[in-house]
């Protein structure tokens, strides 16, 4: 099996390309669904990038980084690449947050909005980190970058839910305990 990982530059309307061309035809939330989908099976090319661009072939393992030096790293990644920056912070006990930030999907047109294939590789991604299931759910912030919450299931679903009754989001996260 070849665990090295292979990109190729791609202009960043894909992204845009990609929205419409789902979205035609289907429901929003297929959509939404089918682009995180995307999102989550190139989770392990993008874990495979990773791994190679932290350990620079020394096979250190990027996990087992205390965790600043893994996020400065995997911010380095993703700016290389051109996606744009990683800000990561914990805002709950429970609860994790990566801002996206000048994010190459941000600005994308067409389709439903968000960063939803960004979605579904931090998905797949924080999974192999924490070595199991882990929900990623975009939440709104201000222009310019997009936020994803981490974190179990039952925590976010609550989170959620308080967000949907109109709480905001520090006060969703307050509620949490």
């Amino acid at each position: 099996m070849n665990t090295t990982a292979r990109f190729v530059h791609v202009p960043a309307e894909l992204f845009s390309s990609v929205r419409r061309a789902l979205v035609r035809d289907r429901e929003p939330l297929e959509a939404v669904t089918l682009l995180r989908e995307v999102g989550f099976e190139l989770g392990s090319a993008v874990d495979s990038g990773l791994r190679q661009h932290v350990s620079g072939g020394g096979g250190v393992d990027p996990y087992a980084l205390e965790p600043d030096r893994f996020w400065r790293s995997a911010s380095g990644y993703f700016q290389e690449l051109g996606w744009g920056r990683l800000e990561h912070q914990r805002v709950h006990p429970g609860v994790g947050a990566l801002d996206l930030v000048e994010w190459i999907e941000n600005g994308a047109d067409g389709g439903p909005q968000g960063s939803h294939i960004s979605t579904g590789i931090f998905t797949d991604l924080l999974g192999r980190i924490a070595g199991g299931a882990v929900v990623v759910m975009e939440v709104p912030v201000d222009a310019g970058r997009t936020r994803l919450l981490f974190g179990a299931g039952e925590t976010l679903g609550a989170v959620y839910q308080s967000l949907s009754t109109g709480a905001s989001l520090d006060q969703a996260l307050a509620s949490l305990g």
